[in-house]
């Protein structure tokens, strides 16, 4: 379960623009030239005998998981005579949205989908997704009320997607033995970021340019580690990035920039959208990805250096992690509602998911109150690294928040991105290239316009 940044399909967001819902003819509501279940455009409880075929897909999962879905489906068959499940798996590449939109102007998304939050905002944002609450009352009673509640969608006040599995940002994964050849103690490692960037400058100064402190990852980081300081990134109301104002987006940005220009990050990163879990793996970072679930593919990737990693909380000035969800939804256009709620809410049962978090392979969290018991998350006494990053995580998970912007999506993230880049390469002055990224940004979401 590879971590993933954040993707949206609002990187289509204009063609989206002409697919918006409308009140249909005798052929029922549409939205495109889609037709929307009727028992969704009633907005009324689905109720009936699940029955018949759907199509579930997930994301990056078949190649890892492919038993657990396997025995799933032939669960829910059996508790359902009758029903079938077509499972597929998109790669979740960065194509993914594009993937996303183009079968939602086709009318062909799968009954039931598993995505990110941010995409999951474009999706019902054009009405291709669900009112779960309406279609199915009380669908929310099992899972973990804080994640729950914060899934609510800005400009709305019910639910269109559900919380699967998670993942926390809000730790710090590195190297000590670099650390040392750095002239850092392993043993005190960074606990904000402007310590962070204090030790990065270090290593860009001490390592002799054999290793770097950390990639650039800029599509990983942003907009997390601003929200971790607390910045403004968008107005109250959502009309308009205001990051570009903001002192510790200014002073981040700068001190990334004086770091990459002496050194401290590769090169080759600043245009990459890579994790930094690949350079960390081969020993040329000293700090690799701030989640605990990369661990995995470092003990896989390179045993000598996993033998070497730290791992620590980094939270900075808001004190708490962020929580990273994967959600499921339901198109509005399905056209098997019925047996898509019950699939829906098979796969997410407590029981469903303890099963799924349980395995050894998962270093994320279950999204219901009960599974939260398990004893994988109540009973860690190993000292490994990956077992140091899952104790800390549970620690940090009960006070973990959601704080998705749906706004920041592909093409926001290509833009600010894109600015960023040019102060990381000294082409742009740092201030001159954020205030770019913020008018890019506002002209993405429209926000110039208005």
């Amino acid at each position: 379960m590879k971590h993933q940044r954040t993707l949206s399909i609002a990187a289509a967001a204009a063609t989206l623009v002409a697919l918006s819902a409308c009140t249909g003819d005798a052929g029922g509501e549409r939205v495109g030239r889609c037709t929307i279940a009727d028992e969704f455009a009633a907005g009324t409880p689905v109720d009936a005998t699940p029955s018949g075929e759907i199509t579930f897909q997930t994301t990056a999962l078949k190649a890892s998981f492919s038993e657990y879905f396997t025995e799933l489906i032939e669960d829910f068959e059996a508790a359902y005579p009758g029903t079938t499940v077509i499972w597929e798996d998109d790669p979740g590449d960065g194509s993914f949205a594009t993937r996303l939109v183009a079968d939602a102007q086709a009318c062909s998304l799968a009954d039931v989908v598993n995505m990110p939050l941010a995409t999951a905002g474009g999706l019902r944002e054009q009405g291709f997704l669900a009112d779960l609450d309406a279609a199915s009352p009380g669908i929310g009673a099992d899972f973990i009320p804080s994640l729950w509640d914060s899934l609510v969608l800005p400009g709305d006040d019910h639910h269109y997607v559900l919380p699967w599995y998670w993942g926390l940002i809000g730790l710090q994964t590195y190297n000590t033995e670099l650390m040392q050849r750095a002239g850092l103690d392993p043993e005190q490692p960074p606990t904000t970021f402007e310590e962070l960037f204090d030790a990065a400058d270090q290593v860009a100064e001490r390592s002799n340019g054999e290793f770097s402190a950390f990639s650039a990852s800029l599509g990983l980081r942003l907009p997390l580690e601003w929200q971790l300081q607390e910045a403004e990134v968008i107005a109250d109301d959502g009309s308009a990035f205001v990051f570009a104002d903001d002192p510790a987006v200014q002073e981040w940005t700068e001190r990334m920039t004086r770091l990459a220009l002496a050194g401290g990050i590769p090169k080759d990163s600043i245009a990459s959208d890579d994790e930094p879990t690949a350079l960390f793996t081969q020993g040329a970072t000293v700090w690799g990805s701030p989640n605990a679930s990369s661990l995995r593919y470092v003990q896989e990737g390179n045993p000598g250096v996993y033998e070497h990693v730290g791992v620590s909380s980094l939270l900075d000035r808001r004190g708490t992690a962020i929580a990273e969800v994967q959600t499921i939804g339901v198109p509005s256009t399905s056209t098997n509602p019925a047996t898509a709620i019950a699939f829906a809410r098979f796969l997410l049962a407590a029981e469903q998911q303890n099963r799924f978090i349980s395995d050894p392979r998962i270093q994320n969290f279950p999204s219901t109150t009960e599974s939260l018991g398990i004893p994988k998350l109540t009973d860690i006494t190993g000292t490994a690294p990956i077992d140091e990053a899952n104790r800390l995580a549970v620690e940090l998970a009960d006070e973990a928040e959601i704080v998705t912007i749906v706004q920041w999506s592909d093409a926001v993230a290509n833009a600010v991105n894109a600015e960023l880049q040019l102060a990381l390469t000294g082409k742009k002055a740092p201030r001159e290239a954020l205030q770019a990224a913020q008018d890019a940004a506002n002209r993405v979401i429209g926000a110039d316009a208005r």
